[in-house]
């Protein structure tokens, strides 16, 4: 079966999957914070992002797929031209650091390099290179289960909605932080924020409003969040543009070579 073939017959599956959003919202903070993920993240799927950020627009396309609990992610940036050839795979492990893969096209590529090649990078050295500045790969990697430790904190209130707060640290020192407060509404489950932090200094933050949720094959999605880092003045705008949920992605996809060649899903 060609390629071509097996992500026409992925697309056709999309309507047998449907899953129900859960309808009881868990009080244990690991039972409340794992229903999130499961819903809204830990699916195969194409996703298509824009991200903006000032005067900067960014477009590009996620291949997801699961395998044994853990997360391999496409991506193939598409606009704008000049980082068009630019495409990254990264892979998670039991270890707990990502193995990355990232295509250089001809030219000069990441840390001086040249010429058309695949390069295996860590994820600090990856977050020096200038293309990390368009979009932060952690605001789009899922949590693998077990990954993160959960205990309850106090309860907050944002923009006017009641929340329950989860405070998570990481089971290995690979995630780049220390500790993620992830603030659940009370009502729906939903995560309308995320705060980021070294040791006791918060770094980033990521904001969802209630509003940005659509439900899509029984599962609420996040279609827009704002993300702020604490090393620039600015804030970043992603926006999910499309999403198709797609089973049983072929090997191929996420495979070196393909790095190289750049058959890529477009939607």
């Amino acid at each position: 079966m060609t390629f071509r073939a097996v992500i026409a017959l992925c697309v056709v599956s999309v309507a047998m999957i449907a899953r129900p959003a859960s309808a009881v919202v868990p009080t244990d903070p690991t039972e409340l914070a794992e229903a999130y993920f499961n819903e809204s993240e830990r699916f195969d799927a194409f996703l298509t992002y824009e991200n903006r950020r000032g005067p900067l627009r960014v477009l590009f396309t996620i291949s997801r797929r699961w395998r044994d609990g853990l997360a391999e992610l496409l991506f193939d940036v598409r606009e704008p031209s000049a980082f068009r050839e630019y495409a990254l795979l990264a892979k998670q492990t039991r270890a707990g650091s990502d193995d990355l893969f990232v295509y250089l096209p001809d030219g000069p590529g990441f840390a001086g390099g040249s010429g058309r090649r695949v390069r295996r990078l860590s994820a600090p050295s990856f977050e020096r290179e200038a293309v990390y500045q368009i979009f932060a790969l952690g605001d789009f990697r899922p949590f693998a289960k077990g990954e993160l430790l959960y205990e309850a904190a106090p309860d907050e209130t944002i923009e006017g909605t009641p929340c329950r707060v989860v405070s998570a640290r990481p089971a290995h020192d690979t995630l780049g932080f220390t500790r993620i407060e992830l603030a659940f509404a009370a009502d729906t489950g939903l995560l309308l924020e995320s705060r980021f932090f070294r040791d006791s200094q918060q770094f980033r933050r990521v904001s969802i409003a209630p509003g940005d949720y659509e439900t899509h094959d029984g599962r609420r999605i996040p279609m827009r969040r704002t993300a702020r880092s604490w090393a620039n003045a600015g804030e970043t705008e992603m926006v999910l543009v499309s999403l198709l949920a797609t089973p049983d992605l072929p090997d191929e996809l996420f495979s070196h070579k393909n790095l190289i060649v750049q058959r890529f899903p477009e939607f």
